[in-house]
C-alpha cells in the first residue's frame, strides 16, 4: 500500500475517532465513574483559581483518603504526577470560551488520537500497513474506548506516553541516535509519573533489550538509562508525596485487599464479564483469539505485550474488578491483537469457499462485537441524578465563593465538585465540630433522610426544592418567625 493511501486512511480513521468522542461531550461531570472524573478536574479547577504548582496540587476534599483518620483541611490530592491538569490548564487557558469539563475531557480526546497514531506506527514497522490501520481502527472505535477515552481522567494521557517510549525505542533500535533514545526515556518516566502502572506496559522494551543483548543485558547502557528514567523520578515523587500523608489516598488495598486473585469470581469478572462482554461484546473472543494465535506466529513482539498486560491485571486483581476504568491500559494490546486476528483470518485460502467462510465470519463478528459492545456501553453517559447538578447550582449561586460546604452524598465526590466549593462529601465528625474545626458553613443533601431532617430543624433553611435542600449552619433559635427559605427559581 503506498504511503499517500496509507496516510489518507488514518486520517479518516483519526477525523472519526474524533467524531465519535464529541457524543454528549459537554456532559456535566455525572456519568459514569464521576467521582474519579471530579477529583481530577477539581485539580485543574484549582489550578485556575489559586495559581499554578505541580508539586502541589490540591482538589476539593477534606475528608480522610489515606485511611488513617488523617482529614485533609488543604485539600492535598497526592496521586499521579498532575501531567495531565497540566495539559488540562494549558488548554482551558488558551481556548476558555469553552467550559473546563469540556477541555478535560477534550485532553483525553486528543491523547486517543495520538495514541491510534503510535499504535499505527508500531504495528506497521513490525507486521504491515494494513494491519496497522486495523489497529488504529480498533482502538478508536472500541465502544468501550470511545467512552473511556472522552473522561477525565489520567489514563488515556499515560497510554499515549508509554506508546510513545515503545515506539521511541523501537526507533532507537534501528538508528541508535542517542537522542530517539532520549526522548524515549522522558516519554516512559512521564507514563509512569502518570500512573506507575505504565511499567507492565513498558516490559516490551526489556525484552527487546534481551534479544538484543542476551546476557550482556546488565553492562546495556541503554538499559541502565531507560530503568533509572522510568524508576527515579517515580520514586522522587513519591518521597515528596509523603511530607503530606493526609492527601495520599489508600491504595494497597487495590492490589489484591479482598482476596479475589485467581479465584473463579476473578476470571469471571475480567476476562467474562469486562474483556468478553464489555470489551468484545462477546463476538470479538474469535477475532482476538486468532490475534493471540497470530502474534505468536507472525509477531513476535507484539506476543510479548501479553504477559506484560496479563501481569497487570493480575497484579491489581482488586482494582481490576471494582473499577472497569482500570481496563484502560490493555485497551492498545486488545487493538493490536484484534487487528492480527482479522488480518490473520481474511487471508485467502486454497478455495473460494473457505476463503470467503472466514472473511464473512470475521467480519460477521466484527460488526456483532461493535454493536453488542455499544448496546453494553451507553449507559455509561447517562446522568442519572440531575439533582446533584441542580443542587450544585443552586449552591454556586447562593454561597460566597470562599464558603465551605459538606455536599452529603455517601462520600461521592461528583456532588461535592458540583458545587464548586471545598468541604466534605459526607458527615464524618458531628456537624458542630466540622463547623468549629474546618469553618464549614453549609449543608447541601439530595437525600431528606433523618440526618438531613435533623439538620434542617436546627438550622437555618437557605433553600428547599423537592430535589435538594441547603441549610446555612447558623442556629435559627431566637429567631422568630424563622427566616423563609429562598424560592427556587424554575
Amino acid at each position: 500500500m503506498p504511503p499517500k493511501t496509507q496516510y489518507t486512511i488514518l486520517v479518516l480513521i483519526l477525523i472519526s475517532g474524533f467524531a465519535v468522542r464529541l457524543y454528549k461531550i459537554d456532559n456535566p461531570v455525572a456519568d459514569w465513574h464521576s467521582w474519579r472524573q471530579a477529583d481530577t478536574a477539581a485539580v485543574t479547577r484549582n489550578f485556575v483559581r489559586y495559581g499554578v504548582n505541580p508539586l502541589i496540587p490540591r482538589y476539593d476534599d477534606f475528608s480522610d483518603v489515606s485511611g488513617n483518620g488523617l482529614f485533609n483541611p488543604n485539600g492535598f490530592r497526592f496521586v499521579e504526577f498532575p501531567v495531565f491538569n497540566l495539559i488540562h490548564y494549558s488548554l482551558f487557558s488558551l481556548f476558555p470560551f469553552k467550559s473546563l469539563e469540556y477541555w478535560g475531557r477534550m485532553t483525553s480526546v486528543l491523547a486517543a488520537l495520538v495514541s491510534a497514531y503510535l499504535i499505527f506506527l508500531l504495528v506497521r514497522r513490525h507486521t504491515t500497513p494494513k494491519t496497522g490501520l486495523l489497529a488504529a481502527f480498533f482502538y478508536l472505535f472500541l465502544p468501550f474506548n470511545i467512552y473511556f477515552t472522552r473522561v477525565i481522567l489520567p489514563d488515556p494521557l499515560m497510554v499515549t506516553l508509554y506508546l510513545a517510549a515503545l515506539n521511541f525505542f523501537d526507533m532507537w533500535l534501528v538508528s541508535h541516535k542517542p537522542s530517539i533514545l532520549t526522548l524515549g526515556a522522558v516519554t516512559g518516566a512521564l507514563a509512569v509519573m502518570v500512573k506507575p502502572v505504565a511499567l507492565f506496559f513498558l516490559l516490551p522494551v526489556f525484552w527487546q533489550l534481551i534479544k538484543k543483548e542476551g546476557l550482556r543485558l546488565y553492562r546495556s547502557r541503554a538499559a541502565i538509562i531507560l530503568l533509572g528514567a522510568y524508576i527515579i523520578p517515580f520514586l522522587i515523587w513519591r518521597t515528596w508525596e509523603h511530607r503530606h500523608p493526609e492527601g495520599i489516598p489508600a491504595s494497597i488495598w487495590l492490589l489484591n485487599g479482598d482476596h479475589i486473585r485467581f479465584k473463579g469470581a476473578f476470571f469471571r469478572w475480567i476476562f467474562g464479564e469486562r474483556l468478553g462482554n464489555i470489551i468484545l461484546g462477546n463476538w470479538g473472543v474469535f477475532p482476538l483469539g486468532s490475534g493471540i494465535i497470530a502474534a505468536f506466529a507472525i509477531s513476535g513482539y507484539f506476543a510479548t505485550w501479553i504477559p506484560a498486560a496479563l501481569l497487570y491485571l493480575f497484579t491489581f486483581a482488586t482494582g481490576n474488578v471494582r473499577h472497569d476504568y482500570y481496563q484502560i491500559p490493555v485497551i492498545p494490546v486488545i487493538a493490536i491483537l484484534l487487528a492480527l486476528g482479522v488480518a490473520h483470518s481474511w487471508r485467502a485460502e486454497a478455495g473460494f469457499t473457505r476463503t470467503w467462510s472466514k472473511r464473512i465470519l470475521v467480519l460477521t463478528s466484527v460488526i456483532f462485537m461493535l454493536a453488542f459492545s455499544w448496546y453494553t456501553i451507553r449507559g455509561n453517559y447517562q446522568i442519572n441524578h440531575w439533582e446533584i447538578i441542580h443542587a450544585g447550582q443552586a449552591v454556586d449561586g447562593l454561597t460566597p465563593k470562599d464558603a465551605k460546604v459538606i455536599a452529603n452524598y455517601n462520600g461521592d465526590t461528583a456532588f461535592l465538585y458540583a458545587t464548586n466549593r471545598r468541604g466534605f462529601t459526607h458527615l464524618p465528625l458531628p456537624i458542630k465540630d466540622l463547623i468549629d474545626r474546618y469553618g464549614i458553613s453549609y449543608y447541601v443533601s439530595v437525600n431528606f433522610d433523618d440526618q438531613t431532617r435533623a439538620i434542617m430543624n436546627k438550622y437555618i433553611v437557605l433553600q428547599e426544592s423537592p430535589e435538594y435542600v441547603i441549610v446555612k449552619l447558623e442556629e435559627w433559635r431566637g429567631l422568630d418567625p424563622k427566616p423563609t427559605p429562598i424560592p427556587v427559581d424554575l
